[in-house]
């Protein structure tokens, strides 16, 4: 029995040989125990199918069959049970379907869809829309954001009346739906997207829906956003005075002009829009505005100002930019 002759049993040691109680679903086979087919002789029902399994089985519902509460097999919803076989149900012959629909029958179930004519409106009904020569339009249909900013799309053509009155108006972004109150303000004529950025750029497409004097009307206008990429241009206006030597003792500064295309600052008069280093080998070093450095904006020009400069300020200063995804940045060494 130390060599588990039996396998899935427990071995009894007799002398000179063995004996196996072989598991439940197990039978002995050439002295060992194997695994039983239960399926060969059908243990499930009309509705299910066997399947062996180590030591067992198992009775799965047929195709097109689910288990009811009684966990009997029975047909599944859109099948009916005809001489013990599960068969596909026409619902489309009892006119499910509504008004400008045509119904189409499918496995276990149907699609309703609009007839040709017909298209969907803003409740998803199907209705058939009469001719109009469509006088809304985007006030701009192509529009370049800058990062940062709020975008305005206004649609114009009909009356603010009409707009308020009898239309509804749905959106679409690259195909797919989209609510201008996610990203945004929605109006009655148009949409306000607030901060652009990046994932904003796109196709927008409004459906509009005009349903007055009992009839409805439906026309669409299409609207490509496109954002502007910033750009920053920095470099050192007094370079070319700073690549002498200095005098220790007299406030020195290094001006920093940028040039600063697409962007939206914050505070556009603000010294913080860049940051100054002083370029060390064992790390760059922030400088901060205190008693050895004053830091200032006027004119697109970022200063730094050394106060009273020593020969251990020797070295290269850096200006940098670093907002929006877009980095510069400009060095000089004094």
């Amino acid at each position: 029995c130390d060599e588990d002759p039996c396998g899935n049993g427990e071995c009894v040691n007799s002398a000179g040989s063995y004996a196996c109680n072989c598991n439940e679903g197990y039978e002995l086979v050439e002295g060992t125990c194997e695994d039983v087919n239960e399926c060969l002789d059908s243990p499930c029902s009309d509705t299910e199918r066997c399947s062996n399994v180590e030591g067992s089985y198992i009775c799965d519902c047929l195709d097109t069959f689910v288990r009811d509460a009684n966990q009997d097999c029975v047909c599944a919803d859109g099948y009916e049970n005809q001489d013990g076989a599960c068969a596909d149900i026409d619902e489309c012959a009892d006119n499910p379907c509504g008004e400008n629909e045509k119904c189409t029958n499918t496995d276990g179930n149907y699609l309703c869809e609009c007839v040709d004519e017909a298209e969907k409106n803003e409740h998803g009904q199907c209705v058939i829309f009469q001719p109009l020569e469509c006088d809304v339009r985007a006030k701009k249909s192509k529009l370049k954001a800058i990062r940062g900013n709020n975008v305005n799309v206004k649609l114009v053509g009909e009356s603010k009346k009409t707009f308020k009155k009898y239309a509804k108006i749905q959106w679409t972004k690259n195909g797919e739906n989209w609510n201008p109150k996610s990203d945004g303000k929605a109006k009655f004529n148009g949409f306000t997207i607030r901060k652009f950025d990046a994932e904003d750029a796109g196709v927008y497409v409004g459906s509009i829906f005009i349903d007055m004097n009992d009839e409805q009307y439906k026309c669409e206008v299409e609207v490509n956003i496109e954002l502007l990429e910033g750009s920053v241009n920095l470099s050192i206006a007094n370079a070319k005075q700073l690549s002498k030597k200095q005098k220790s003792g007299q406030p020195l500064s290094i001006k920093c002009d940028a040039d600063i295309q697409n962007l939206k600052l914050d505070d556009p008069k603000s010294e913080d829009n860049v940051n100054w280093y002083k370029v060390c080998e064992d790390g760059d070093v922030l400088l901060d505005d205190d008693d050895n450095y004053e830091i200032a904006r006027e004119k697109g020009s970022y200063t730094l100002t050394l106060k009273n400069p020593s020969k251990e300020d020797s070295g290269t200063y850096r200006c940098e930019f670093d907002q929006f995804d877009v980095d510069a940045s400009t060095q000089v060494t004094i």
